[in-house]
């Protein structure tokens, strides 16, 4: 190997690094160095040439052997000598906690069965992993497309629910409705209902059941649902129908024949349909532990009641479409004890006789005994009377537990309210109205005593609060921070001392957010607060109109509308009856 030193000599070394140009008579000696210096420049490529291809060779030696040593190590390997018993109890803890599995290939249990032949034969041969499942109905498409979509997706529920075994099922069905594309085809119908049939001749084995249909699924329902007494429901726990507007009148055989052969039912939701009927009939209400009625039509308030009075193990209740209707009421008041009731929602309208008395047979409330009552929800609609005393004035009653409070009603019954509720560790209150009073007295301060709510940890004040003074909220977050006794306690309300606010959301009615407040503000989310007070957007009223601020950004300044598609939406999402697990 040819071996070239890395210093040349030259007779123009010395002026190699200054502005000399050279000479006629130096111009043939230059060009008699670069010669010889580019045939010595070829050698040298030439040998670095070869080195390269030496190297590569001996990367590739190595890589392979490398690559030989780690098949026999994975040999070795832990994983490959599991039993396959447990492996199986593995792939069954990848599967989601919070919902069904999709028809996914990026997530368990099809993913599982991409690995390797092994993994791929011990997810099949696990019935588990296949007996919960969510569906969609892909019926947004053209006519031409969604034929061939539905078929293929049927086939490929039937696979999976067929690798099930005889498992209980969990299904969730969710349908988008076809009516942008033009009429109804009979043919798509046809296709929906055979999808359907997939599911619903399963009854037998239903455990939870969810159905969010629209329009194209409940024209077909009828032909393939499993109500008119001919099937049985040995198995069925949990069952939640969402039904379009006006389409639940459709199908009288569900109040009449299905649920009666339901025996193990405990959790029942229904949604956005004339449910009354259903609360007229004979049902064995006693087992329901769980039961939620939303919808947009009124419901009896007795016929409510007559369905509480047989629910001695309810746990959750959710009443939502309370109206005007014509009801007939009884006489009297008869208590409703319901001793394992922990959380309830009520929305809708309610009408006293005197606004003044809270005891009245046109209240909910006043029927209601709920001394484990944890969580209370209340929406009460717009009426012309102004209220005199709290409705729900029963539920406060001295050593009420209630932790969690949602409301919506006249802010003048809101200070009353929050000094019921000494034990109140979350609140949210939804009054447009919300003086500088109210907030005072949630301030701990020299002036009085002890603030409303000493237990309070979570506060958002999400009715767009007219205020006088931002600082009147900076201050109620600083006292709050500040006060906690001890300041790293959660606990200390309950045994006399003021609990640290860790949540403070607020939607405030203004335009704009001081430079200043916005530094005290990061100042409190820098010691570990969570606060957020959100701002009507200026470009509501200016040229910028619907831009969108920076969605990495988390400082405390955030727009109404970015905090109502990222906090609001979570807080109904994690809060609502719809997600029982």
């Amino acid at each position: 190997m040819t071996t070239a030193t890395t210093t040349l000599d030259s007779p123009f070394s010395h002026l190699l690094s200054s502005n000399y140009a050279a000479s006629d008579s130096d111009v043939p000696l230059v060009k008699a160095i670069i010669t010889s210096s580019s045939d010595t420049l070829r050698r040298l490529n030439s040998e670095v040439q070869k080195l390269q291809t030496a190297l590569r060779e001996l990367e590739q030696k190595r890589n392979s052997v490398q690559t030989w040593i780690d098949a026999h190590r994975a040999l070795l390997s832990p994983s490959r000598r599991l039993p396959a018993e447990l492996l199986s109890e593995i792939f069954v803890h990848c599967l989601p906690r919070d919902r069904n599995p999709n028809c996914s290939q990026s997530e368990a249990p099809i993913l599982l069965g991409r690995v390797c032949k092994t993994w791929r034969q011990v997810s099949l041969s696990t019935p588990y992993l296949w007996a919960s499942i969510h569906i969609v109905i892909p019926i947004r498409a053209s006519r031409s497309v969604i034929l061939s979509w539905i078929d293929a997706r049927r086939e490929g529920v039937e696979t999976w629910l067929g690798r099930s075994g005889s498992l209980p099922l969990s299904i969730s069905v969710t349908e988008y409705t076809l009516t942008s594309y033009g009429p109804r085809d009979d043919s798509v119908l046809e296709h929906i209902r055979l999808f359907l049939d997939c599911v619903f001749r399963r009854s037998s084995r239903w455990h939870t059941v969810q159905l969010h249909l629209d329009e194209d699924c409940t024209s077909v329902l009828s032909e393939c649902w499993p109500w008119g007494g001919t099937k049985e429901l040995p198995l069925l726990h949990t069952f939640k129908l969402l039904l379009p507007v006006g389409r639940w009148h459709s199908y009288p055989q569900f109040e009449l024949k299905w649920l009666a052969k339901a025996p193990r039912l405990q959790r029942l939701s229904l949604r956005h349909g004339d449910s009354g009927g259903l609360l007229e009939q004979h049902f064995a209400w006693a087992q329901i532990s769980h039961l939620e009625f939303q919808q947009t039509r009124d419901i009896r308030l007795s016929s409510i009641i007559k369905v509480l009075r047989q629910c001695s193990l309810l746990q959750s209740l959710t009443v939502s479409g309370l109206g005007s209707r014509v009801d007939t009421l009884p006489d009297s008041i008869q208590t409703i004890t319901l001793p394992s009731l922990r959380s309830l929602s009520v929305a809708g309208q309610i009408g006293l006789t005197d606004s003044a008395n809270p005891v009245d047979v046109r209240n909910i409330f006043a029927y209601l005994d709920a001394p484990a009552l944890r969580c209370l929800r209340v929406t009460v609609a717009s009426t012309r009377t102004s209220f005199g005393c709290i409705p729900f004035v029963g539920l406060l009653g001295p050593g009420n537990q209630i932790e969690e409070l949602d409301i919506h009603i006249q802010y003048d019954l809101l200070g009353n309210i929050l000094s019921l509720l000494p034990n109140l560790s979350i609140a949210r209150i939804r009054s447009s109205l919300l003086d500088d009073t109210l907030l005072h007295r949630l301030t701990p301060s020299p002036d009085q005593d002890e603030p409303l709510c000493p237990s309070l940890m979570q506060l958002y004040l999400l009715g767009y609060i007219s205020i006088t003074n931002d600082e009147h909220l900076l201050d109620l977050a600083r006292s709050r921070w500040n006060s906690a006794t001890p300041p790293s306690s959660h606990t200390t309300a309950r045994h006399g001392g003021i609990a640290r606010l860790v949540s403070f959301h607020v939607l405030v009615n203004k335009y704009k957010q001081t430079p200043s407040l916005q530094d005290h503000l990061q100042e409190l989310r820098t010691q570990g607060m969570d606060i957020i007070f959100a701002y009507w957007e200026e470009t509501r009223v200016g040229p910028s109109y619907g831009q969108v601020a920076d969605e990495d950004n988390i400082d405390p300044y955030i727009t109404y509308s970015r905090y109502s598609d990222q906090i609001l939406s979570e807080v109904r999402r994690k809060h609502s009856w719809w997600f029982w697990h």
